[in-house]
């Protein structure tokens, strides 16, 4: 059996447990332990006396939450600070000390818990062990035993709050959080010792960037106002509101990436002036790349731009001798410059390589155009190996990281890979967006998988819709390439990105992050969940809504033939949708009743549903211009819809900030309405912002 057979098998092993916690709680009622009673402590929290920062956060959000939910707050006491203490028959015992008490909780790996037999020996970087003995529960990891990720004390404490207490965290604010209420918490005879298999997990969280700040001009807002909204947004009562640390997203394989300039920028401005010939070549013959162009384009054929750029690597680990990798990485897309057209570098292209569309730019009439041609990837995989094998003559340790993204997407023809370089696979914005697109990834997932020693998971997936924020849920989908690909090979996951439409979109970022922890999940299972916590009994009715969702959603993606620039994921909204989803909506709304928590999070996602219903109505008349059958009626209709919008926007960013990320979506679709005679708001618009 490999090693991540069995860890899969753990993984089973810990579900299976988990399923039955609630079954262990009926039948071992005489084991249990006493957290509160009646609103009242029986326990106290124990750290060691120099505990690790994810043991004294875990200490704090234990408490926090369990004050949230009874109303008992914890005494939270260093071991030095117990007096006399002694472990007997399996039970920790207090001399006279006033701190006696019914139960202890120990969190982080200190003296006690090694008297009581429990140690973090064994668990991977993340891991956790959740453990009962006698009159003590046990939380704890091994934190900075493991320092590619030393928050395992902290995860420990999130697992037992989830599997064990009943919390959840839907979408960050207060209104995301479950905390069931109870007086009186008891648990049951537990144990488990589980590590993570991916040891690098991560969602990138989108933030505050240049492209945010054009998104606030356009809406009327500041850098200031966009930090103290999200940050109020994203406050909780209880400690513990950052919703990705709550997720046990985290770890690293310590390697780099870069940002795609494979060397410093100094450097490339040297090379600029004394080296023109290391450039690309566009089709009309020049390699003119002027300085204040973003993304440099290299002749990957040129072996003394290679020696340059070993060389400048050399001196990097030189200086740097605990650096244990570095990137090869260049500029992807974007830009003026185009790939490499000379003829050394069209050489290394194998004829029959994937067909795709490369870009050049041609001096004469200043404009980029793109034109026929195959997949690159072959001539960067010689690029790669020839630098690699250069440097590993001097650090024959290092690992170097490569990508296949962009038009060198696609498996080798020719070349073979470097042993020691790292593929970061990158999957596109459309792979949810589009069925044959999908099978194409999935494809070279598994072609890649076998051709590199590693490789991790950088997919553009999430970015699904965000420049429109519509409705839009894939989870099953989603699920069956997580466990697809987590059993081929990959070892990390570097998502791109959180967009933060969290009541069109939110579910997929749940589930999400739910399989990095356990890869093997029933995304069933994780639905019905979601629904029955969050939202009580209108589960069902909630469920049908995120499903219905997903299947228009399917609809989209399965269409054929669609070039996947023209897919407008809007289109399955008409009216008639857009209704029967409200109808579900104003269902569960009765069905909760005077329950206003609940009663908050319906209205979060109608908020949701309310801005796709306004985009449908927007795209549906963009479609119409972009095939040339716009009349002046419908252009009238489309700017009074798009300054309804707009209003719609500055409300959302005001007061339901991470239902749809509308900062992002200024930035990122604001032009295609131009062709609507819209530039931006009325003044009548205007003039309502000001008067409310």
């Amino acid at each position: 059996m490999t090693n991540r057979n069995k860890m899969i098998g753990k993984i089973i092993a810990l579900t299976t447990f988990l399923a039955l916690v609630p079954l262990a709680r009926a039948n071992a009622a005489k084991a249990a332990l006493t957290l509160v009673s009646d609103g009242q402590p029986k326990a106290v929290i124990v750290l060691p006396t120099e505990p690790s920062r994810a043991a004294t956060e875990g200490a704090k959000i234990l408490n926090d939450h369990l004050h949230q939910m009874s109303g008992a707050r914890l005494k939270v006491l260093k071991e030095s600070s117990l007096g006399h203490v002694k472990v007997v028959d399996g039970r920790i015992k207090l001399g006279s000390h006033k701190n006696a008490t019914e139960t202890f909780v120990l969190v982080g790996e200190g003296e006690l818990a090694g008297k009581l037999g429990t140690t973090s020996k064994g668990l991977g970087p993340g891991g956790i062990l959740i453990h009962t003995a006698g009159n003590t529960l046990i939380l704890l990891g091994p934190d900075d035993n493991t320092p590619s990720e030393p928050s395992g004390t902290r995860y420990a404490i999130t697992t037992f709050l989830e599997d064990v207490l009943g919390c959840r965290y839907l979408w960050p604010g207060e209104s995301g959080k479950v905390l069931p209420k109870r007086r009186t918490i008891t648990i049951e005879q537990i144990n488990i010792r589980f590590t993570p298999m991916l040891t690098q997990r991560r969602i990138r969280w989108s933030g505050y960037s240049d492209r945010i700040q054009q998104g606030l001009d356009r809406l009327g807002f500041k850098k200031q106002d966009f930090l103290q909204a999200r940050k109020i947004a994203s406050a909780t009562q209880s400690a513990g509101s950052d919703w990705m640390s709550w997720h046990r997203m985290g770890g690293t394989l310590g390697l780099r990436t870069g940002d795609g300039t494979i060397l410093p920028p100094k450097t490339w401005d040297k090379f600029l002036r004394e080296h023109p010939e290391w450039f690309a070549m566009q089709l009309d013959g020049s390699r003119y790349f002027h300085p204040t162009w973003e993304r440099p384009r290299l002749c990957k054929s040129n072996a003394a731009l290679i020696e340059a750029i070993a060389q400048e690597k050399i001196k990097e680990l030189t200086r740097n001798p605990g650096q244990k990798s570095i990137s090869l990485m260049t500029q992807d897309g974007g830009g003026k410059a185009g790939f490499c057209m000379c003829p050394a570098c069209k050489e290394l292209d194998p004829p029959q390589g994937r067909p795709t569309q490369v870009w050049t730019y041609d001096h004469k009439t200043e404009r980029t155009r793109r034109f026929d041609y195959v997949s690159l990837t072959d001539r960067m995989i010689y690029f790669y190996n020839a630098i690699a094998s250069k440097v590993a003559k001097v650090h024959p340790d290092v690992l170097f990281t490569g990508q296949a993204y962009s038009i060198y997407r696609s498996p080798p023809l020719r070349h073979k890979l470097h042993p020691k370089i790292v593929i970061r696979f990158v999957h596109n914005t459309a792979h949810y967006a589009n069925d044959e697109t999908r099978r194409q990834g999935m494809a070279d997932w598994d072609a890649w998988a076998d051709a590199s020693s590693m490789i991790y998971w950088r997919p553009n997936s999430l970015l699904w819709g965000r420049h429109e924020g519509t409705l839009g849920i894939y989870v099953h989908k989603l699920s069956e390439d997580f466990r697809h690909i987590t059993q081929n090979k990959c070892v990390a996951t570097d998502f791109d990105s959180c967009m933060h439409h969290w009541a069109t979109q939110g579910l997929n970022y749940y589930v999400l992050a739910k399989l990095h922890w356990n890869p093997v999940l029933n995304v069933d299972e994780v639905i019905d969940d979601y629904c029955r916590t969050g939202f009580g009994d209108a589960s069902e009715v909630i469920k049908r809504y995120f499903l219905r969702i997903e299947q228009l959603t399917n609809k989209t993606a399965a269409k054929k033939g669609e070039e996947t620039r023209n897919i407008d994921v809007t289109e399955p909204f008409e009216q008639e949708v857009i209704e029967e989803l409200k109808g579900m909506l104003d269902k569960a709304k009765t069905i909760v009743g005077q329950d206003l928590t609940i009663q908050s999070r319906i209205l979060f996602l109608r908020l949701g549903l309310l801005f796709t219903e306004n985009q449908a109505k927007v795209y549906r008349i963009l479609r119409l211009a972009k095939q040339r059958r716009l009349t002046a009626k419908a252009s009238e209709e489309a700017r009074l819809l798009l300054d309804e919008k707009w209003l719609l926007m500055q409300d959302i960013f005001r007061q339901g900030h991470y239902a749809v990320n509308v900062t992002a979506m200024c930035w990122g679709e604001w032009g295609r309405f131009k062709r609507l005679g819209w530039t931006g708001p009325s003044q009548q618009a205007k003039n309502r912002t000001k008067s409310d």
